[in-house]
C-alpha cells in the first residue's frame, strides 16, 4: 500500500504538468518520439444539403457536451463518422513497447475514486465511498462481451477495435450511459495518447477497477488495435438508428425476424431472438441491443401452476436460467462454471440505475435511456431531466437520480469494495418480487430486517439458484472464496482477451507479448 501511495503521489506531480487544453497534437506519454493527432472525424460523404445542416447540428451538440464533460467527444464518435486518428497495428505495437504500465495503472486507480460533478461516481447512495469501479467493469464487459463463438468456429465481436465508440454499438440500449464511462476515460486517453489504444484502455480500466477495489486479477496483456469505424459490428445487430441521418443503408434489425417464446411464457412478453436469423446473421443475444439476456427474465402465463396473481410480478427464474445457458454456453462458448463466476464477479462491484419514475412525463412513451448514443433527456445535456422529474439540484438526472437499465440498487452491501455478498444471500435468503422506481421487475429480500435488505437481485441472477448445475457451483463459491476469486480472475481474463482477431485467450500474448502480472503492486 505504501508503494502504491508513493507511486500515486509521484504521478500527481507529473499530471500537474499535463496541459489538458492541448487538443491538436499530443506527445505519446513516456515516449521521446512519436505523436498522435487528436481525433479527426470523417462523416458520410453524401452530397445531400440536408446532411450538411445535420452535421452542423451534431457538431454544435457535441461542443455543448464537451463544454460540460471534458474529453467526452473522444469516447463517442457521432453519426456514421469515422476516426482517422487511429493508429496502424505496426505503429501502435511499436508505441506499446514504451508504455509505462505502472503509470497507467496508477492514473486509472486515481480516477476510480475521483468523483466528477459532470458524472458522479456510485457508492455514496448505498453508504459506500465513491467509485467508478463498477462502471468501468461494465464498460469493459459490454465491450468484450460482444464476442460470440458458435460451435467453436464462428468467432465475431470482442473489444478489439473499440467499436463501442461507434454506431451501431453506441446505440444499443444495453450500452446506456457507457458513453459517460468512455468520456471519463477520455482524460486518460488524452494523457497517454498513442501509447494506449481505446480497446486496451477500456479493458484495462475494467481490470484495474477490480484489482484496485481489492478484487482478483492475475494478468493483463496489451495489443488490441482500434478500428476507425463500427462497420464490423453491423453483423452483431443494429438496434438504434438515431445517428443515421436518413442514410438508406442504415436499417434496424430490431425486432428479430426469427424468434421464439418459451411454452410457459406469457404471450405478451418479449420474444427471444433465435440464433439463426432469416438474413443469415447469427444473433447471439436474445434481443438486438442486449449483450446477453433480458435481466428481468420471462414472465409466466397466467395458466402456469406457479403463477400467482397476488405477486407484484411473475418472472420465472427457472426459465431465466435456461436463457443464461443458451446465450453464455451455446452461443458464446462459456462453460457453466465460467458463467457463474462471471455473473457473480460482475455483480459484486457497482449497481444498477432506475431511481426515477417517468410515467406521466413526456419521456414515458419513449424513455431517453433507450435512445443512444447520448442517452440524455435534452440535447447536449448528457443526463436525465432537470425539471424536477428525476431529482433536483446538481444531481438532477444523474448521480443517485440516474436511469440506465431501469433496475435499481446494488447487489452487495459494499459496492465500491470487493466482497462476497453475491452468492450466500442469494442461496440463503428468500427473495420476493418487487419493482424499481422506474417500474422494472426485480427482487428484494422478503425479510425486510435482513442484512441484505438494501440489495437487489435480477431474475437472471436468481436463475443461478434455480438451476441444479449453476446452484452447485454457486454453493461452492459461497463456501470457498479463494476458489471463487481464482475462477473469476481466469474467466475475466478470458472475457477481455478474446476477439474475432484473437479468438483464443492466449492469442494476444503470442502476437504482441506485452503483459503485466501487476508485479509493481507487490
Amino acid at each position: 500500500m505504501l508503494v502504491l501511495l508513493a507511486g500515486m503521489a509521484a504521478l500527481m506531480t507529473v499530471m500537474q504538468g499535463c496541459d489538458q487544453s492541448k487538443t491538436d497534437e499530443v506527445s505519446v506519454a513516456g515516449s521521446a518520439t512519436g505523436t498522435t493527432k487528436a481525433p479527426n472525424f470523417r462523416g458520410n460523404t453524401s452530397n445531400s444539403s440536408s446532411e450538411t445542416s445535420t452535421t452542423t447540428s451534431v457538431k454544435d451538440s457535441n461542443q455543448m457536451r464537451a463544454d460540460d464533460f471534458p474529453f467526452y467527444q473522444m469516447g463517442t464518435i457521432p453519426g456514421l463518422q469515422s476516426d482517422d486518428s487511429v493508429l496502424s497495428k505496426e505503429t501502435y505495437h511499436r508505441n506499446l513497447k514504451q508504455l509505462d504500465i505502472e503509470q497507467l495503472y496508477l492514473y486509472i486507480a486515481r480516477l476510480l475514486t475521483d468523483s466528477k460533478a459532470h458524472w458522479p461516481a456510485d457508492g455514496p447512495q448505498d453508504g459506500d465511498t465513491p467509485s467508478y469501479a463498477g462502471l468501468f467493469g461494465r464498460l469493459a464487459w459490454h465491450c468484450a462481451g460482444t464476442f460470440r463463438l458458435v460451435n467453436d468456429t464462428n468467432a465475431t465481436g470482442g473489444c478489439e477495435g473499440a467499436r463501442q465508440r461507434y454506431w451501431p454499438e453506441n446505440e444499443w440500449r444495453d450500452n446506456v450511459n457507457l458513453d459517460k464511462a468512455r468520456g471519463l476515460l477520455g482524460e486518460v486517453k488524452h494523457y497517454f495518447a498513442g501509447s494506449i489504444s481505446w480497446a486496451d484502455l477500456i479493458t484495462f480500466a475494467g481490470t484495474v477497477g477490480i484489482k484496485a477495489s481489492g478484487g482478483p486479477a492475475k494478468k493483463f496483456c496489451f495489443g488490441r488495435v482500434d478500428e476507425s469505424d463500427g462497420k464490423r459490428s453491423v453483423e452483431l445487430g443494429v438496434e438504434g438508428t438515431n445517428e443515421c441521418n436518413g442514410d438508406a443503408s442504415c436499417t434496424s434489425d430490431a425486432e428479430c425476424k426469427t424468434y421464439f417464446r418459451w411454452p410457459e411464457q406469457n404471450e405478451t412478453d418479449h420474444v427471444r431472438c433465435n440464433l439463426s436469423q432469416a438474413d443469415g446473421r447469427l444473433q447471439a443475444s436474445h434481443s438486438v441491443g442486449l449483450i446477453y439476456v433480458y435481466p428481468e427474465g420471462p414472465e409466466l402465463k397466467s395458466t402456469h401452476p406457479a403463477y400467482n396473481p397476488k405477486l407484484v410480478h411473475n418472472r420465472y427464474p427457472k426459465l431465466s436460467a435456461l436463457e443464461v445457458r443458451d446465450t453464455f454456453k451455446t452461443r458464446m462458448g462459456w462453460t457453466d462454471r465460467e458463467t457463474v463466476a462471471l455473473i457473480g464477479g460482475g455483480h459484486t462491484l457497482g449497481r444498477v440505475h432506475g431511481n426515477c419514475d417517468l410515467q406521466g412525463t413526456k419521456w414515458a412513451s419513449k424513455p431517453y435511456n433507450g435512445e443512444g448514443p447520448y442517452f440524455e433527456a435534452a440535447p447536449g445535456s448528457l443526463r436525465g431531466p432537470t425539471d424536477g422529474t428525476c431529482g433536483a439540484g446538481s444531481e438532477a438526472g444523474l448521480g443517485r437520480n440516474t436511469v440506465s437499465s431501469g433496475f435499481e440498487g446494488p447487489w452487495t452491501r459494499t459496492p465500491s469494495r470487493w466482497n462476497y455478498d453475491f452468492f450466500a444471500p442469494m442461496l440463503d435468503e428468500e427473495w420476493e418480487p418487487t419493482k424499481s422506481p422506474f417500474g422494472n421487475d426485480q427482487w428484494r429480500t422478503k425479510n425486510r430486517s435482513s442484512l441484505f435488505a438494501n440489495t437487489q437481485r435480477l431474475t437472471s441472477d436468481l436463475g443461478i439458484a434455480s438451476d441444479d448445475i449453476y446452484r452447485a457451483v454457486a454453493t461452492d463459491y459461497a463456501k470457498d472464496h479463494a476458489k471463487f476469486d481464482s475462477d473469476f480472475a481466469d474467466a475475466w481474463f478470458k472475457l477481455v482477451h478474446r476477439s474475432a482477431d484473437h479468438p483464443h485467450q492466449d492469442d494476444l500474448e503470442k502476437d504482441v507479448g506485452i503483459c503485466t502480472e501487476f508485479e509493481f503492486l507487490n
